[in-house]
């Protein structure tokens, strides 16, 4: 059941405390947009922001969003629709698709299954589809060029399965979009966007620690351990994947405090990790940051429950959550969803429902700022 507590604040869309003076506060010069799941609002909230925050927009995409039908459900989707002069990054084949006709400004070369990567502002009201980049490092680099073309702020447009987009190495901070389609109840629903903001705001590992191994180690290590006399011992591993068993065996083998993984942490690993460690074995586990974690958040609440205290090098920034009760048959009552987000949140982040008009901001809003979780 939902926990009770202390109903949050809510405000109206006229009260200062909106999504757009987050966002328009923030600093940020990348942000990424991600949905929990298929109509959790995401597009929603993009259109809002370029529309309420006085900023030139860039915008793009990891991979595909914006289309008119959900692939899923076949439900028709809202569509991004963007402002005269918003500088977006799309594939020829989303604007063919879109019989969408912006002014060109540059080819990227990046190509995708859609065609290349083009470069142009917008010119008329026309809802566009946006596919962009596959890979990170392209992804970054777009948004860069979008940065010279004069975007004040590019939003990332992404998906909690392309959770890329979050990183980094890409965005600046990140807005979580969930919604009524998470789960089958609103306990499930709850827990899940609860457990998910958790995930992806594991703290920072300390600097002292941190400094016991060099960037050049950590560069070349697919994991890495430090015992508890400081120790350091890179593991000769090509890859951790389905190495779960072995790395548990070296942490304990090594009298392991802290272990550092250079790579990916999979559900797989993760589970086989957990079954060879010994019950009551305390180890810290680190990874790069909260877009490697390939495991669901209740697999990252159960490593925690076993002793495995997660850090990551570089946290992420959430700026806010958003939430939509739509679901299907039957919507949830917006206020009673967003309450019951913004009650099992407990004041983490600020909870924003941009089309009631919803609003629970914490006292100290800091936006989860990297240094406030940093132990």
């Amino acid at each position: 059941m939902i926990a009770a507590g202390t109903p949050p604040v809510a405000a109206t869309g006229a009260s200062p405390a909106t999504l757009f003076d987050v966002v328009a506060g923030s600093g940020a010069a990348t942000i990424a947009v991600i949905g929990l799941v298929k109509n959790a609002g995401k597009t929603t909230v993009v259109n809002a922001l370029m529309d309420n925050v006085p900023l030139r927009f860039g915008l793009t995409s990891l991979g595909l969003d914006g289309e008119r039908t959900d692939h899923l459900t076949g439900l028709d989707k809202p569509r991004i629709v963007p402002p005269r002069g918003t500088l977006i990054a799309t594939t020829v084949g989303s604007l063919d698709r879109s019989h969408y006709t912006m002014e060109r400004v540059e080819a990227l070369p990046f190509h995708t299954s859609l065609g290349g990567v083009v470069i142009g502002r917008a010119v008329g009201d026309r809802a566009v589809e946006i596919s962009g980049p596959t890979t990170l490092a392209e992804v970054s680099a777009t948004a860069g060029r979008l940065h010279a073309h004069g975007a004040g702020l590019v939003l990332v447009d992404g998906a909690i399965n392309r959770l890329g987009s979050a990183s980094p190495r890409v965005s600046d901070a990140l807005i979580m979009a969930t919604g009524g389609l998470v789960a089958d109840t609103l306990d499930e629903t709850v827990e899940t966007t609860r457990s998910t903001l958790e995930m992806l705001t594991l703290p920072a590992l300390d600097a002292a620690t941190r400094a016991l191994v060099s960037d050049e180690t950590l560069a070349h290590g697919r994991a890495v351990t430090v015992a508890e006399d400081g120790e350091v011992t890179p593991l000769h591993l090509r890859t951790t994947i389905g190495e779960g068993v072995r790395v548990a065996r070296d942490v304990e083998a090594r009298a392991t405090a802290t272990l550092f993984l250079g790579g990916a942490l999979t559900q797989e690993f993760a589970d086989d990790f957990l079954r060879t460690l010994p019950p009551k074995r305390r180890v810290t586990l680190v990874v790069r940051d909260a877009t490697v974690l390939i495991c669901t958040p209740a697999t990252v609440s159960r490593l925690r429950r076993r002793g495995v205290d997660l850090r990551v090098l570089r946290p992420l920034r959430v700026l806010a959550v958003t939430t939509n009760p739509y679901r299907f048959p039957q919507p949830y009552n917006a206020r009673v969803f967003f309450d019951a987000v913004a009650t099992a949140i407990g004041g983490r982040a600020p909870v924003f429902d941009v089309v009631h008009g919803l609003a629970a901001v914490p006292a100290a809003a800091s936006s989860l700022s990297p240094e406030s979780r940093t132990v």
